[in-house]
């Protein structure tokens, strides 16, 4: 049956999609500059094609296809293309007054201005051409003839992007506008490639083909052999790689264009095999499972191709990314996740019992209880050992009126099974007002404790995977899901979905910079993980800071927070 899912797979890359008839075409009001041409940014309809395009804005398809390759491959509905304005020339620097009349052979004296250089001006909310003349001590008109994609008319964008010289009513030299730098669209990029400022509002070209590759340690040559215990299973990444296939069928239906390419990599080996391939000559991201051993090569792949590398399972790679600033981390580091619960401590009530196992790092083991204590909590430490007749002083440490808060500072599976079984006992002979807290470690055996333990006590974790069953998304997700493999998903399936539709549609609205601009994004709630981006260092590259908190309830609901 597993050999059905490559099947399946490969059908999900074969989509076609329906020709529809022409329909009338409604010339494009929306203009904007790349370098010194004025393009129309045209919202593609169904029915529209190459040739009625052509002939609506008067080009050649040869230079449709010129200002937007992907065309080669043919229009899709809802694209967003530029079109070039052959309105009017956009390289011809125009002539100032003062040159044309040097040109007639009249003398003349050059203006005094405040400045001889252009400056950019970034629009905020609100911001009228007026206005901005007026900041600048300059007219309208000239605002206009700098920037020849506007008009009286045009509606200013928040961040865009407008050349302005203060002070001056005459045409400057050409070379004086945005000396040494080059402009795509709005976003403005030194020659040395060091960002000066990004405007990042959604591309307005989306439909180039996006080169995406995964390195996932399928193992392919082992799937019917079994496995070394503790491992992670091969076919967890094969379901992975099956939601990131449906979340490349779902952008296909949003014509983004993916060309996605798989490689096994488990070690050193199958990763220099891989490097080898012309598919890294025109990556854009890569995705992968990152093992401990391998950071190092991943990071310095990350550098020398200057191509983003996103650890896609694991939650302690933050080294990685302080060294790299192409380096992405999907998941919440735990340091985040622990820094988090100490807030959410610090924020409930005063009362904070710590019970601990050993002090095995007692380092960060103080430097938590420290930060409580700061926040002005009384807080108790409590060791508990395993053997019951050792813990008849528990009670001691708990307010029999006030809430107790009681975090559980171990990854124990065995260990925190009995204390849970303890607590639980004691509220329910001493009826103990009583909220648990488990570390993000919790995760992988979570669903394992006791029912009714995790729910009597209130039970709040922070993980990075939840999800909810009965959201519409989800079902759909399972259904589809099962009609293409025949299975129902595992979080690994979830996980390669939602990856998969949030990175490829933040690199589809944002291109090259999507790194320099999904830090400005909103934080994204998918079918299980929720995304919200930040740059680690100033230099270095980027982790998820969100993660989830579960929060069990004596009526045996869960609450997401």
């Amino acid at each position: 049956m597993k050999t059905l899912k490559y099947i399946f797979a490969i059908i999900l890359l074969l989509l076609v999609f329906p020709v529809f008839a022409q329909i009338e075409i409604k010339k494009s009001t929306e203009k904007i500059r790349i370098g010194d041409e004025i393009y129309y940014v045209h919202h593609v309809k169904y029915g529209e094609t190459l040739y009625s395009l052509c002939k609506v804005y008067n080009v050649t398809q040869e230079e449709l296809i010129a200002a937007n390759p992907q065309l080669a491959q043919g229009l899709k509905a809802e694209q967003r293309i530029k079109i070039p304005d052959r309105t009017e020339s956009k390289t011809e620097t125009p002539k100032t007054d003062v040159a044309a009349q040097q040109e007639n052979g009249q003398k003349t004296e050059t203006p005094k201005t405040d400045t001889n250089s252009a400056i950019k001006h970034k629009v905020k909310s609100g911001d009228k051409l007026a206005e901005i003349a007026k900041k600048y001590n300059c007219t309208v008109e000239d605002i206009l003839k700098y920037n020849p994609f506007l008009d009286r008319n045009s509606k200013l964008r928040k961040g865009q992007y407008l050349t302005v010289f203060p002070g001056r009513n005459e045409l400057p030299q050409a070379e004086n506008i945005a000396e040494n730098t080059t402009e795509k669209g709005t976003v403005i990029v030194e020659t040395a490639e060091t960002v000066i400022d990004v405007d990042c509002y959604e591309n307005l070209y989306s439909g180039d083909t996006l080169n995406v590759i995964l390195m996932l340690p399928i193992k392919a040559g082992e799937i019917n052999k079994t496995l070394e215990k503790n491992q992670y299973n091969n076919y967890d990444f094969i379901e992975f790689y099956e939601g990131f296939l449906l979340a490349a069928d779902s952008l296909s239906r949003k014509n983004i264009s993916i060309n996605l390419t798989t490689f096994d990599v488990y070690d050193a080996q199958t990763l220099k095999t891989a490097l080898n391939s012309a598919a890294f000559g025109e990556a854009q991201l890569i995705i992968s499972h990152i093992p401990k051993e391998l950071t190092d090569d991943f990071v310095k792949i990350a550098d020398e191709r200057k191509i983003p590398v996103v650890a896609a399972f694991s939650s302690e790679t933050e080294k990685a990314a302080e060294k790299s600033k192409y380096f992405i981390q999907a998941l919440a580091p735990v340091s985040f996740q622990i820094e988090k619960l100490n807030k959410i401590l610090c924020s409930a009530e005063k009362h904070v019992v710590v019970v601990y196992e050993n002090i095995i790092d007692s380092a960060n083991f103080n430097t938590f209880v420290q930060t409580l204590e700061n926040c002005g909590k009384t807080v108790k430490k409590y060791q508990y050992r395993m053997l019951g007749s050792l813990n008849e002083n528990l009670p001691n440490e708990l307010d029999s009126v006030a809430k107790n808060n009681i975090i559980i500072l171990s990854s124990n599976k065995v260990f925190i099974t009995d204390v849970l079984s303890k607590l639980n006992t004691l509220l329910i002979k001493l009826k103990y007002d009583i909220t648990v807290y488990g570390l993000p470690q919790w995760q992988t055996f979570e669903r394992n404790l006791n029912f009714d333990h995790v729910h009597n006590l209130n039970l709040s974790v922070l993980q990075t995977f939840f999800v909810d069953y009965s959201r519409d998304e989800v079902k759909n997700f399972i259904n589809k899901y099962r009609y293409y493999y025949k299975g129902d998903p595992s979080r690994f399936s979830f996980h390669g979905y939602d990856l998969g539709i949030y990175l490829i549609d933040i690199l589809a609205k944002y291109g090259a910079n999507f790194m320099l601009c999904i830090t400005n994004a909103e934080a994204a709630t998918l079918l299980q993980t929720r995304f919200k981006f930040d740059r680690i260092s100033p230099q270095g590259g980027l982790v998820n800071n969100e993660t989830l908190l579960l929060r069990y309830t004596k009526d045996f609901n869960i609450i997401v927070e």
